[in-house]
């Protein structure tokens, strides 16, 4: 798979890359979140490697830690060499296969509003990050560690004797080799572990006030305290549906779905009556076409809808 990766991140460089091949790389991305993330990784290295060749003598002086001295002469880059493909490619390999993150380094992930992203560390690791979120990622002292710092994002631990914690808010949420989704609100967070276990610290001072969470369980914690319960897997998927770039409604009101959408889009909706705050809706809608969504409402409910020179959508009830 890694070497696939690897080929499709080459060949998809080529500006004369044929239409149909993009369009069988899609396919073959399309069958599995992990051919995603190996081309994710793949893609990454390769332009790593492409700004390598942009350094030129006397024009930008290069990190003395990723170059070393060069006393023979280059020879020239021709992409349509079957060697340059092979060297290319287990470079690419290289790359992929050590990571690029150090004991003691931390790396800044993040996603602007409406982006998604997946991201692969250097142990297999990964995480997919929702609209508008950040994490930091640091492995030091025997703990693989990520910090939530704003947003949503979906962690799946490799199996490793090294706990993978996730601290969010004031928590500390631990696994080893487990897989859950952390949301920050407001005020009070989400955990929803979708496989194997996690023990959280709600208030990170301690073992004594471990919780442990089975996978199926989603636990929501906060300034007034924390409670758990379970969610089939059906639940569970609606929750993720970000994941493919839906919203997935299942008897949400109004006001809860409208402040889904304003998540992951720049032009915002807003209720301008609060009469129809709480209508409740059901459906899959596609995360970035607030559009669709009003259309939906208006034409399912007696609700109108105006738009203002500020470009905000205004939802009011008709009549």
């Amino acid at each position: 798979m890694r070497a696939a990766a690897a080929e499709w991140a080459v060949r998809l460089s080529d500006p004369a890359c044929a239409a149909d091949t993009r369009a069988a790389f899609e396919a073959w991305r399309a069958e599995s979140f992990e051919n995603e993330a190996a081309f994710e990784r793949a893609h990454a290295a390769w332009e790593r490697t492409e700004r390598l060749r942009a350094f030129k003598p006397g024009v930008a002086k290069p990190d003395a830690d990723l170059f070393a001295p060069q006393d023979a002469p280059r020879r020239a880059f021709d992409r349509r060499s079957p060697w340059t493909l092979m060297a290319a490619l287990a470079a690419i390999s290289g790359v992929v296969g050590t990571g690029v993150m150090t004991a003691t380094a931390s790396t800044a992930y993040a996603t602007d509003i409406g982006e998604r992203r997946v991201v692969v560390l250097a142990d297999n690791s990964r995480i997919e990050l929702n609209t508008d979120s950040k994490v930091v990622v640091r492995y030091r002292g025997g703990v693989r560690e990520v910090k939530l710092v704003k947003g949503e994002a979906l962690f799946e631990a490799a199996a490793d004797a090294r706990p993978f914690v996730v601290k969010a808010r004031d928590a500390r949420i631990e696994t080893r080799g487990g897989e859950l989704s952390v949301r920050l609100g407001a005020e009070n967070a989400a955990v929803t572990v979708r496989r194997g276990a996690v023990e959280v610290e709600p208030d990170g001072k301690g073992p004594a006030r471990e919780t442990k969470v089975a996978a199926g369980t989603a636990m929501v914690y906060g300034p007034a305290g924390s409670h758990a319960q379970p969610l089939s897997d059906a639940e569970i998927e609606r929750a993720l549906a970000w994941r493919q770039g839906a919203i997935a409604l299942n008897g949400q009101s109004l006001s809860q779905a409208v402040a889904e959408f304003n998540r992951y889009n720049r032009r915002k909706v807003r209720i301008a009556d609060p009469s129809i705050a709480d209508l409740r809706l059901a459906g899959y809608f596609q995360s970035t076409e607030p559009m669709a969504f009003v259309t939906a409402v208006t034409h399912t409910f007696p609700v109108r809808a105006s738009e203002g020179e500020d470009g905000v959508i205004r939802l009011a009830r008709k009549g």
